[in-house]
């Protein structure tokens, strides 16, 4: 059986992944690794930046103690190939000329997104730097055209989980030699810094495994439970958002050190090519309308009904307007009940891409759209860093303030959250649990903002829609805030104050 110390360092990768989706998905966790995996985040089904759990301090103790565990053991691994054990590896400094960072993110596609404002203010400031990516597999393909980056590392969730699994039941020295093996793929020898942007075990580890400083979300030594200023502010907006107005990527920018970046620079996209039967798409007159038929989330879907209202909405009243459908191979059947619904003398103008695309073309189809529209947060971050103005339907979970999209001129509708009144529940005193839930309970809207979107695209009127309310995004020296429709872009005060108080240290 495996030393239960060393199952934390087997456990950084166990999240099951699909290569081809654009979200990825922590599988269950057994029992006995719970409380180690588990201190950041509300679940293991969770992968996010944020959290409102509490470090517990006997989890990190068991995980910095496993990080003597795997010096040990990879020490007593390495002379198996060759039968002579080696002294103890000393990896060489890098030249003080220059120095090598590297960037980790290991959530979502939005996550990963959102992490461009950060690469942008790392590389102003350290021009002569370079700055490489560490991020899950399925998403190292985008990684390589963010730019900014030097190199990718691929952090493989799938063969961390079987090996996790596998060393759980039987411990065998070999899965140390495999273990060793893909940390030296990622660098041979180690970085100066490494930037780590989630509270979660396994990016914590991974940073101080692979540099010599972590700076970030946690600060002091390599796994210590104390958060940084701006990683406990963005474990307490996670708690209560209804007064933040900084924005996740310029907090990103905030755990590392820098202000937000003075320029975003789109993705570049023109090494990617789409399939030849879709390299038509975009390039006839009128608007390309890009709508993403799913979410990430099941309480973030859209019904299918409503889509279709929008498109045949948008092809009635938009001179030569054409509609991309937009989605990965679970959203399939979405699209084909919505081309169904839709009248036959409209069919002609859809494009149905929904699973036929990777991320990275994806990308390139977003280019190709005037507009895209969705509730999918992730794709809608792609499509405003690739350059294309975005309409969200923000409900749910989903807030504005802290996840709209990066950039200029962007619109999101969002959904007003049900108020512990409106639900007329008599609450005791004593049950605070469910009050303090009951605070942030978001249901599905009972109407949807569909006219009024259309008329966004067609003469930028913004007509009001009971239990929405419309944003527009802008910029300024720091970072990203959006202003409510119709109200002159003045920033919210409390943005400076807080960047004063929780000041980016220089590194």
């Amino acid at each position: 059986m495996m030393p239960r110390r060393f199952i934390g360092f087997f456990a950084l990768g166990r999240h099951k992944i699909d290569g081809r989706s654009w979200r990825s998905t922590c599988t269950d966790i057994r029992p006995e690794i719970q409380g180690i995996l588990q201190h950041a985040l509300p679940s293991p089904a969770s992968y996010c930046a944020v959290s409102s759990s509490k470090p517990r301090a006997g989890n990190m103790r068991l995980l910095a103690r496993s990080i003597h565990v795997m010096t040990d053991l990879f020490n007593l691994a390495r002379p198996l190939p060759e039968g002579k054990r080696p002294s103890p590896w000393k990896p060489p400094r890098p030249s003080p000329m220059t120095r090598r960072a590297l960037l980790i993110q290991l959530a979502r596609l939005g996550d990963l997104v959102q992490t461009i404002p950060v690469i942008m203010a790392l590389k102003e400031a350290h021009a002569d730097w370079i700055l490489d990516l560490l991020c899950p597999g399925h998403l190292e393909d985008l990684g390589r055209i963010l730019p900014g980056i030097s190199t990718v590392g691929r952090w493989d969730g799938t063969v961390w989980n079987r090996r996790a699994r596998q060393a759980e039941k039987e411990f065998r020295p070999e899965y140390v030699v495999e273990a060793d093996t893909d940390i030296r793929a990622i660098t041979q020898e180690p970085y100066d810094y490494a930037y780590v942007l989630n509270q979660h075990p396994r990016a914590i580890l991974a940073g101080a495994l692979l540099a010599q400083e972590s700076i970030g979300a946690m600060t002091g030594r390599p796994l210590d439970p104390t958060l940084s200023p701006w990683g406990a502010y963005v474990r307490a907006v996670a708690k209560d958002r209804s007064e933040n107005r900084i924005h996740l990527a310029d907090a990103f920018c905030g755990m590392c050190g820098v202000s937000p970046p003075k320029h975003i620079m789109p993705i570049p996209m023109s090494s990617v090519q789409l399939p030849n039967d879709l390299d038509p798409i975009g390039q006839s007159c009128g608007p390309w309308i890009g709508v993403l038929v799913g979410a990430g989330d099941p309480e973030r879907l859209v019904p299918a009904m409503a889509w279709t209202r929008l498109i045949a909405g948008c092809l009635e009243q938009l001179q030569g307007s054409r509609v991309l459908l937009l989605g990965s191979r679970q959203e399939q059947e979405r699209a084909s009940w919505i081309l169904a619904s839709l009248p036959s003398s409209l069919v002609g103008r859809v494009w149905d891409t929904t699973g036929r695309l990777s991320l990275t073309e994806l990308a390139q189809a977003l280019t190709r759209c005037q507009v895209v529209i969705g509730a999918d947060t992730g794709p809608l971050h792609l499509a405003a860093a690739v350059g294309t103005k975005v309409i969200g339907w923000y409900f749910a979970r989903a807030r504005v303030h802290e996840t709209g999209p990066y950039g200029q001129s962007h619109w999101i509708w969002q959904a007003e959250a049900v108020k512990r009144e409106a639900l007329h529940l008599k609450l005791e005193r004593e049950d605070l649990r469910r009050m303090e839930f009951l605070d942030t309970l978001h249901v599905s809207p009972v109407q949807w903002p569909i006219e009024e979107t259309i008329a966004l695209l067609s003469d930028g009127s913004a007509a009001s829609v009971d239990g929405w309310s419309l944003w527009t995004s802008h910029r300024d020296r720091w970072g990203a805030y959006y202003v409510e429709a119709g109200q002159a872009p003045v920033a919210p005060l409390q943005r400076e104050h807080i960047w004063n108080e929780l000041h980016p240290t220089a590194v």
